[in-house]
C-alpha cells in the first residue's frame, strides 16, 4: 500500500494582523561544498515550511550566488530558523533588514 505524504500547510497572513513595530530579520543560508541539494531542501520545507519547489529554487540560488535570503522572520523565529540550520551542519546566518 503507498503512502501520501503531505506537504506541511502554509500558514496564512492576515494583513490586519501583522505587526511592523518590531524589526524583521534575514535568514541566510550559504553555499558550502558539503551538503547536497536534497539535505538543503528538505531542511528548508521542515524548518521554514517552504514548498518544495520554493526550497528547490532558492537553493539553486544559494548555489549559484552564494547565499540566499530564504525567509524574512522576525528576530526571535528567524534565530530559531538559524540555530536549526546550524544543526543540520548547514551554514546560515541573520542580517536586519
Amino acid at each position: 500500500m503507498s503512502q501520501t505524504v503531505e506537504a506541511p500547510a502554509q500558514p496564512t497572513l492576515n494583513p490586519e494582523s501583522l505587526s511592523f513595530d518590531e524589526p524583521l530579520w534575514a535568514v541566510i543560508v550559504w553555499n558550502d561544498d558539503v551538503n547536497t541539494f536534497e539535505h538543503v531542501i528538505r531542511a528548508m520545507v521542515e524548518i521554514l515550511g517552504h514548498t518544495v519547489d520554493r526550497a528547490e529554487q532558492l537553493t539553486i540560488k544559494v548555489h549559484q550566488e552564494g547565499r540566499s535570503i530564504v525567509a524574512v522572520r522576525p528576530k526571535e523565529e528567524a534565530q530559531v530558523a538559524v540555530h536549526k540550520f546550524l544543526e543540520r551542519r548547514i551554514q546560515a546566518s541573520l542580517e536586519q533588514t
